[in-house]
């Protein structure tokens, strides 16, 4: 039996969580579900698409995954399963599948009785598809096969970059406040060729990278690559976000030249 992992703008205050692992639970009592966040801001897809993609490969393949952002914004909007590297995504089609993966295997409509509430989608659609799934059972007898790139699409940032300058933009503001960009250390290192940077960020300048937290002080501001090798501005015991001003899409110029000016 598969893993399901779960992710929604629900939050914690009401039953909606709960309803939906209740009903899972109802047609597999033993089946296990992992909670990713329910805390995406609400209908913020980009908020969703870089927390799943964070983190959903940690998980074994064949996982099922509910995702469940901004799932009622349109009633023109399908419901469909996506296989992603090896994953199964269950979701509304809103673009959200789009910005994890330029290259979708497959994907169908699920199928479902339209005489059943579709105001919950996740708890009377979503919810047994996923078991199915986890069951073995093919996402190809869940609905019809959609044609290829047909799922809807949203458009990632793209980075600029030139011989000596990188643009890219903030692309999540975590809990502690800290930017974390769509700067990979691959596109840094090669466009750098060991010279000299400057990251420039209203009256602070980085011109260096960190390793780690320890060996910041208290209040420096830092320049590091994380865990998921993306260019993450932090202040240590502090909110960079703050600070600096800074949201999702802000933009980050990173210089490459003999000496700033």
């Amino acid at each position: 039996m598969a893993i399901i992992t779960f992710t929604s703008d629900f939050g914690n205050k009401d039953h909606y969580v709960a309803a939906v692992k209740a009903k899972i639970l109802v047609y597999s009592p033993n089946q296990k579900v992992i909670d990713v966040s329910h805390h995406i801001e609400p209908y913020n897809i980009p908020h969703a698409a870089f927390v799943i993609n964070a983190v959903f490969r940690d998980f074994p393949k064949g996982t099922v995954h509910i995702v469940s952002v901004d799932s009622l914004s349109s009633m023109d909007d399908k419901y469909v399963v996506a296989k992603i590297e090896e994953h199964y995504f269950i979701s509304t089609d809103n673009g959200l599948l789009s910005l994890l993966t330029e290259k979708i295997i497959s994907s169908v409509e699920l199928n479902y009785d339209k005489n059943i509430a579709q105001t919950f989608p996740e708890k009377n659609i979503f919810a047994f598809a996923a078991v199915s799934l986890a069951n073995g059972k093919s996402m190809f007898d869940l609905g019809p096969t959609m044609p290829q790139n047909s799922l809807r699409k949203l458009v990632n940032r793209k980075l600029k970059i030139t011989k000596n300058m990188i643009t890219g933009n903030v692309l999540h503001v975590d809990n502690y406040g800290n930017l974390i960009s769509n700067i990979t250390k691959s596109q840094f290192e090669e466009t750098c060729e060991n010279r000299n940077f400057y990251l420039k960020l209203g009256r602070e300048t980085i011109t260096n990278i960190s390793k780690n937290y320890a060996n910041t002080r208290n209040g420096d501001l830092l320049l590091t690559f994380n865990d998921m090798n993306l260019a993450e501005i932090a202040i240590k015991n502090g909110s960079a976000a703050q600070l600096l001003n800074m949201k999702y899409d802000s933009v980050l110029n990173i210089l490459f030249t003999p000496e700033i000016n």
